[in-house]
């Protein structure tokens, strides 16, 4: 038996936010991470924590108040609002923020981005923040074990690229600042390759799973991988421990002050996305190989509460897919770089439009979800391809024409023709596409306002007059791609109190075991108030989870079995 304060099960932003504070308070810590890779779905995210009253928006001369994010997240939630959990969220959150750049590398830079449902009250610019890019290379040798993004989201293998540089880089021919900055990431990328192999320029969720990760190693916490955990030990009405197994054998770790399940959901099981997800036989997860659900099976076990009216809550995103020759698949997410752009839209099997394109990926997926559609397609025009892409089909001056061949794009000279090979009826896109540019050509879309909210507005061309998010759709050859309902994560866990102990059905606390990030039940209950709504609360209840551990009574093993302790 090994003996420790704290295991921590999982290594994303929940559990390793959680590490690094419980190291901060004096306590031992253990983290076990049952993949070769740390970093978990963060390290896949736009790692954008989603923060209200944050004082980083400071810098841009922005501000925002209690109140107005309270009355925000009242209006967004509705029904699902949980006063204790929406009040231990936004009297931690900016707490934790602050800690965190205290006692770690992490930093955020301000994004005025607006909130997701901009209309409503309450709604501000800044709660979502990005983290400032990482230096890999300060890493070293445990560079490596950091999972990468997804291959699909970079460029050339390994070159990671983040919102402020797809502009310039689109325009890296067009103009001497677009050329000098592509220029400057281009540079560093091939030094990069010729001394390390790989870019170590890391920004997005990936710069904050380095920085989190690069954080706990300088604080001495413990980090095994290739390390599943088995099970729970209980004693007495409390978590005691875990069993694990590590290099081929199993062992029992006692935790003195507690157990955090942060294992980043379910969306890696096909058995659990049948059991919940909506049109699970459509549906295209993003979540790295690992997530199994391994946190719910492990808190259930102990008599944890899996709420059924909740356990099928994700982030969804629209998702396009490639079929490879060897059988193999790619999936792209579709979270804005294209859809939100002027002259494309989206239509479903009826060949109409259905949702405002450029509002947020939930939104857009939950409206398939309502209106049944498995199957959506994006269309656009020869000159939408080459000046922003569409999916995988990168902008020029890359070619689309592998991808044509393989299926994933279809073209086709005129929109008859390509209705025909959607099985679209080719009248009802053409009268589509004449409503959608009769009110383009002002600037304006009457049936779903896009560009017409502040959210939207923001998603689209900012050089693109009048309106960011509309152009019409001009001559042909066009170009359309298949989306299915999918998600960047499922947020559906186990049900917990505002001090992230996990919760029986009859609602008290199991005591010594805590849920953070994926495996805590959201608190926005399946709804999406801005980027990074997942991603914020899970480093806040992770704070929240270390803070009541170093706080929580020490448990013994028995006098019979005295454990050695991590570090001997």
């Amino acid at each position: 038996m090994i003996e420790t304060d704290v295991v921590i099960i999982g290594s994303g932003a929940a559990g390793l936010t959680a590490a690094i504070t419980a190291r901060q308070l004096g306590l031992e810590v253990l983290v076990v991470e049952k993949t070769a890779l740390f970093g978990g779905t963060t390290a896949y995210s736009g790692g954008a924590p989603w923060i209200p009253c944050n004082h980083v928006m400071k810098q841009i001369g922005l501000d925002d108040s209690r109140a107005a994010a309270e009355t925000y997240l009242r209006a967004v939630l509705g029904e699902a609002y949980r006063d204790d959990l929406v009040a231990s969220y936004l009297d931690h959150a900016p707490e934790m923020l602050a800690f965190m750049e205290r006692h770690s590398e992490v930093r955020f830079k301000p994004f005025p981005l607006p909130d997701y449902e901009s209309d409503l009250p309450g709604a501000a610019r800044s709660r979502s923040l990005l983290t400032q890019a990482f230096d890999g290379r300060l890493l070293g040798h445990r560079l490596a074990d950091l999972r990468m993004p997804l291959p699909q989201l970079m460029l050339f293998g390994s070159m990671q690229i983040e919102g402020a540089d797809i502009h310039p880089m689109r325009h890296a021919l067009k103009t001497w600042a677009g050329f000098r900055h592509t220029a400057r990431v281009m540079r560093r990328f091939v030094a990069d390759r010729l001394r390390y192999g790989r870019g170590t320029r890391i920004v997005n969720g990936n710069a904050l799973a380095a920085r989190l990760f690069h954080s706990a190693i300088q604080a001495g916490v413990t980090l095994w991988k290739n390390t599943p955990a088995l099970e729970l030990a209980m004693e007495d009405g409390r978590v005691t421990g875990v069993e694990i197994e590590r290099e081929g054998r199993r062992m029992q770790v006692l935790a003195r002050r507690g157990v955090l399940l942060a294992t980043g959901g379910y969306g890696a099981s096909e058995a659990m996305r049948r059991k919940h997800i909506p049109f699970a036989e459509h549906h295209h997860s993003l979540q790295p190989e690992g997530n199994v659900g391994d946190g719910v099976r492990l808190g259930v076990a102990v008599g944890g509460l899996h709420d059924p009216a909740h356990a099928g809550d994700c982030i969804w995103t629209p998702v396009s897919v490639l079929r490879k020759p060897d059988g193999g698949i790619v999936k792209y997410p579709h979270i804005f770089i294209d859809r939100a752009m002027p002259g494309c839209i989206a239509v479903g099997p009826d060949g109409r439009r259905f949702v405002n394109e450029g509002g947020s990926y939930q939104t857009f997926v939950g409206t398939m979800h309502r209106r049944g559609i498995t199957t959506a397609h994006l269309i656009a025009n020869r000159a939408f391809l080459r000046r922003y892409g569409l999916g995988l089909a990168r902008p020029a001056p890359f070619s689309a024409r592998s991808l044509i061949e393989a299926g994933y794009l279809i073209e086709a000279p005129t929109l008859a023709q390509l209705a025909g090979r959607l099985n679209i009826d080719p009248h009802e896109l053409e009268a589509t596409v004449r409503r959608f540019n009769e009110g383009a050509a002002r600037g304006e879309d009457p049936e779903f306002g896009k560009g017409a909210d502040a959210h939207s507005r923001f998603r689209g061309d900012q050089t693109h007059t009048p309106n960011p998010g509309v152009a019409p759709i001009g001559d042909g050859p066009y170009y359309a791609l298949a989306l299915h309902p999918g998600d960047l994560s499922t947020v559906g866990g186990l049900e917990t109190d505002a001090e992230a102990r996990v919760l029986t059905p009859q609602g008290t606390p199991i005591e010594g075991l805590y849920a953070a990030g994926l495996d805590m039940n959201s608190i926005m209950r399946g709804r999406y108030p801005g980027g990074g709504s997942s991603i914020g609360p899970a480093m806040t209840f992770g704070y929240i989870a270390a803070r009541q551990m170093a706080q929580a009574r020490p448990a013994t093993p028995p006098a019979e079995a005295r454990a050695q302790t991590i570090g001997a």
